[in-house]
């Protein structure tokens, strides 16, 4: 073969080694491989052009220097998108991976501050409705009676942390029964059990 070719085959043969190295652990061992085809093509390349076209010999080097980092940047960037780049890849996980219900979260927390009413007696979990939609819930540890007005104050999961309204901080209380009206003066009379004798008698 001619030195010329030779020099080109091992110039291509280290820019592969340099882009297996980063896919393949080798221990070091395809970097050595890279180096001594990369040197070897320059001893080809300056037996086939250093003395002859000296000028053809640093246009190889330059191109040499520059195909390198190109390959393996190229490699980088284009690799990773084809069948085998995905195989060697390990694609890094989306949030609907990690947080499964993450959008469901997200969707319920808008909920949170809204009042709603129980379908179901929590003790402590059950069902509440919220806009014609039926939602897990649960209370704090207490017994909610079923068709109690609840309001959402947290967000754990898929389900929503209630609270009864009337136990709600803030939150007006009910208003207290009118005490009884009092009886006018003739009606709280009452006729006494004796009289007093007539002493005139």
């Amino acid at each position: 073969m001619d030195n010329g070719l030779m020099a080109i085959a091992l110039l291509a043969l280290a820019a592969a080694l340099i882009i297996a190295e980063v896919f393949i652990p080798s221990g070091g061992m395809l970097s050595v491989g890279m180096f001594i085809s990369l040197i070897t093509s320059f001893y080809f390349a300056w037996q086939t052009w250093g003395e002859s076209n000296f000028t053809a010999f640093l246009g190889f080097a330059g191109f040499a220097l520059l195909f390198m980092p190109t390959a393996l940047i190229g490699a980088l960037a284009i690799l990773p998108r084809t069948r085998f780049g995905k195989r060697i890849f390990l694609e890094a996980p989306t949030e609907a991976d990690i947080r499964p219900f993450a959008r469901e979260e997200e969707r319920l927390n808008r909920l949170v501050g809204k009042q709603a009413r129980t379908i179901t007696p929590l003790n402590p979990g059950g069902m509440i409705t919220i806009d014609r939609e039926r939602i897990h819930a649960f209370s704090e540890g207490v017994v909610i009676e079923r068709d109690t007005l609840v309001q959402i104050i947290k967000v754990a999961g898929t389900r929503v942390l209630v609270r009864e309204l009337q136990d709600i901080p803030g939150q007006p209380a009910a208003a207290a029964s009118p005490p009884p009206a009092r009886k006018n003066q003739s009606e709280q009379a009452e006729p006494l059990d004796f009289d007093l004798p007539d002493v005139d008698k």
